[in-house]
Formats: C-alpha cells, structure tokens, sequence
C-alpha cells in the first residue's frame, strides 16, 4: 500500500496509471497478434537465427491466445485455402476486455476509492 501512496504524492492518479497499463498490454498483445499474422502468411521457416528468436518470441505469446479458440472453432474453407478467425476473434475479445476493465472497473470502482 506503501506504493500507491507514493505514486498519490507526486500527482499520479492510480486509477490512470492502471489505466495506462491495461491500454499498454492491449497494444502489445494486438501487436503480437498482428506479428503471428504476418507470419504465419510467410512461407517456409526461418533461415536466420535473428528471425528464428523472433518466431519463437511471437509464437510465445500469441499462441496461448489464439490456441484455445483455433481448438473450438475451425478453419473457413473458403476455395482451396481455409481463414483461420482465432486472430479476429482474439482482437474482438481483448478489445471487449480493454473496455470493460477501463470503463467499468477502474473507472467506477478504483477510481472513485483511490481519487
């Protein structure tokens, strides 16, 4: 609690600091998000190790996102390739959850308590 009160004293308000950091975390995983996408259009596997680090970093953090939902709902098949929707669907809900968490609960509960 020590912490919130310092960032009190020199002018933060908690509730858009919290604020500023779900709008950070939205960004950064729309971002991987949108990287996945770009490789995934990419064909074959990274020949270089900079581009192999890169991979397994946006597989890493997109993939325990897009995985749950590419398990529920498949493929459109659409001529002779199949869309993959996980990544529209993914950016829907934490654009849901981005606005929940700024609208509803920072900025009625938190921000009222802490000021």
């Amino acid at each position: 609690m020590e912490m919130l009160g310092l960032v009190q004293v020199f002018g933060f308000s908690v509730a858009a600091l919290l604020s500023g950091i779900v709008d950070y975390a939205f960004y950064i995983l729309f971002g991987f998000i949108l990287a996945n996408i770009v490789i995934n259009w990419l064909p074959g596997y990274p020949s270089s190790a900079f581009f192999q680090a890169v991979y397994d970093a946006v597989r890493a953090v997109a993939d325990p996102i897009l995985m749950p939902i590419r398990s529920r709902i498949p493929p459109v098949q659409l001529g002779g390739f199949g869309l993959d929707l996980s990544p529209i669907i993914a950016i829907i809900g934490l654009s849901i959850a981005r606005s929940l968490l700024n609208n509803v609960i920072i900025a009625n509960f938190i921000g009222p308590v802490t000021g």
